[in-house]
Order: C-alpha cells, then structure tokens, then sequence
C-alpha cells in the first residue's frame, strides 16, 4: 500500500495540469480523470465477487500489474481519446486489487482489534501520499512524463510485494446470503452495508470533485508545480500522524461515530477554502482537516468488516464501487463547477458530504454498537 500510494500520489497533483497541457478543457479532464472511476465503479463488485472464487491474492497480483502497464503507456504521444482507454484500464486494475486488499486485512486479524489493522492501511498509504506528490511536482521540472514512469515502477514494485510476501489464498465458499441479499435485510449487517454504502457516496463526490479541481484551485492562487504537491503532502501527513490514535480510538470508541463525524467535519471546512487567498493558511487549515480525515477510514473500515463477517470480499467490492462511482460523478462535474466559478465546487463538495452523512443516521443507528471491546466481556 505504501509503495502503490507514493506511485499515485505522484500523479495527482500533476495529471490535470498534463491533460490541460495535451489540449483537454477543463470539462474534459474531469472525463478523463473521471474514466478510470467508473472502471472502478464496473469493475470493483465483481472483483470483489471473483476475490471469494479464486482468492485475494490474484486480484491484487492482476490488478496492479494491468495498473502499472496502462501508467506506462501515458507518456506515448497517443490522442486525448487514447487517453480516455488507458484511463479507463488503469481503472479496471485499481478496482480488481481495492476489495481484495481490505478484504485481506479482515480474513486475518480479529474483529476487536481491525481499526488498529485498518489504520496501519490507511497510514501506509498516506505516507505514500506524503511522498508522492513531492516527488512528482520535483519530476515535473524534467518533463511531466516522468511522473508517469515512475507511478507505472512503483506499481510494479507493489506487485512484486505481493508475490514475496503475501500467501495465496484459496476460494471460499460461502453458503450466506449473498451480499444484494444482505443490503436488503434488516438486520444489523444490512443497516451496516447500506449505511456505510451512503456515506461513501457522499465522501467519494467530494474526493472526486477535489481530485480534479485542487491543483486548477492552487494554480489560480499563483502556485506552481511543487507547492501544489506540497499542498497534497501537508494534508497527507497529519493523516499519518493521527492514524495511529485514530486505530486505537476505533478499537474502544463507536466506530459509527467517529466516521460520521470526521465526515461532517470535511464536509464543512470545503467551503472556507475559497475565501483563503493566502497559500500558508490554505496549508494550515489542510493540516487540521487532514488531522481529523484520519479518522474515517479506519472506523468506517472496522465497522463494515465487524459487521459483515460473511463475503468480506464482496461487501468491500460494492462500497468501492459506491465510491468510484460517486468519485467519478464528482470528477465529471468538478471541472465545469469550476469554469462557473472557483468557490461553486468547493461548495458542492462540502454540500454532498454533508447530505449523505445526514442520510446515513438512520441506519447508523439501527446498526448499533459492537457486542465487545478491548478489555470489556462479550
């Protein structure tokens, strides 16, 4: 994770600015970024599906090697519409590994103790994301295609963590219901999988709607290359800092409501963004926001793996695809939000998050807390 999200986390900052540049307006590099988000929304349920068939430890394999391949092929001087496919493929790979790789951390590690595991996930990538974007506004000064060799290596590399070191893992075979059963019923696995299902959607229009438009926001403020990429690395790295107490926290804490309310959180620091004109305080206030951000994963993570301990794989595959889809709806209308006006995305973006949080409660509720904690009787 770490190794994949410093590859990732080098194309961020930079993937818009290099779409631009190739001749993409601004509503088309929202498709073009957008792309890969709906491959993931197709592709990350029936991954997590095939995960229970086969095994975690080939989609995570063939996702990243098809991933790194379609990073590589970007720097060829193909059309915009060419981007759009390896876009897309670079997509299909992402959502083959995601679900596999949460759904791995569950199969192996207790249910009292998953927000701590998830939050050394979370961390691992985050510190990919400190690095990462750094190092690829530092690679942009030698040609922007170099971000994209370097995301391609650094895919490979995780690949080829997978292969040392992970087990191959055999298909399961599940005698449940199965997991659109499980979104229907009323019980607390199904008020848990709805609710954690809404509330993506709300986190992933916001995330998709900061992916296109942050860098295009940071170079109206007069930044270049490498304090945009700073600007990613200073919201990653409170992230890293705070994921460890934010495990322990999820660990004893209710998991619902701490996901919840790093959300809300988010969700209403979006829109002061636009009325900051001054880069140090834009820094500062992403470092309070990263800080709380560190909770959400973990929490929401542990949550949804305590509560659905059945079709781990396939209950990660349907919250993914909820994400990429809504991060795909947000990328494709964040780049015309912008053309209408800097602030009006930033709005939407707090706006989304907001509403789905608030649509989530009920069934928050219903799912109710964990039968144990750390150091409490079952």
């Amino acid at each position: 994770m770490f190794v994949s999200g410093t590859g990732t986390g080098s194309l961020l900052p930079i993937l818009p600015l290099f779409l631009r540049e190739r001749g993409a307006s601004y509503s088309l590099v929202g498709v073009i970024v957008g792309a890969s988000l709906i491959a993931q929304a197709v592709g990350q349920w029936p991954a997590g599906w095939l995960s229970e068939r086969v095994g975690r430890k080939w989609l995570m394999l063939g996702g990243l090697v098809l991933s790194a391949v379609a990073s590589l092929l970007f720097v060829l001087p193909v059309s915009v519409a060419w981007l759009v496919v390896l876009r897309v493929v670079q997509g299909l790979g992402f959502g083959a590994a995601g679900p596999a790789e949460l759904a791995a951390v569950a199969d192996v590690v207790p249910p009292e103790e998953l927000g701590v595991a998830y939050s050394w996930v979370s961390g691992a990538r985050q510190a990919g994301l400190i690095a990462g974007p750094a190092v690829g506004g530092l690679l942009a000064v030698f040609g922007r295609w170099t971000v994209f060799v370097v995301t391609g290596i650094a895919l490979l590399g995780a690949a080829a963590v997978i292969q040392v070191a992970v087990q191959r893992t055999s298909a399961s075979v599940n005698t449940g219901a199965g997991i659109a059963r499980v979104l229907l019923q009323s019980n607390r696995a199904g008020s848990a999988l709805r609710s954690v299902v809404v509330m993506t959607v709300g986190i992933g229009l916001l995330i998709g709607i900061y992916d296109v438009i942050w860098s295009l926001y940071m170079r109206s403020l007069g930044a270049g290359d490498f304090i945009i990429g700073l600007s990613f690395t200073l919201f990653a790295l409170p992230v890293v800092v705070a994921t460890p107490f934010a495990g322990w926290a999820s660990d004893r804490w209710d998991r619902r409501w701490l996901s919840f309310g790093s959300v809300v959180f988010t969700s209403l620091v979006a829109p002061i963004y636009p009325f900051i004109r001054n880069i140090p305080v834009i820094f500062g206030v992403g470092i309070v926001e990263g800080g709380v951000w560190a909770f959400t994963e973990p929490a929401l993570n542990a949550f949804l793996m305590e509560s659905v301990p059945e079709r781990r794989g396939e209950a990660q595959g349907v919250v993914g695809t909820a994400m990429s889809a809504s991060m795909a709806a947000g990328s494709l209308v964040g780049g015309s939000l912008f053309g209408i006006g800097p602030a009006v995305p930033f709005w939407a973006a707090g706006a989304a998050g907001l509403v789905f949080a608030l649509a989530a409660l009920p069934e928050l509720r219903n799912a109710g807390r964990r039968s144990a904690t750390v150091g409490e009787p079952s």
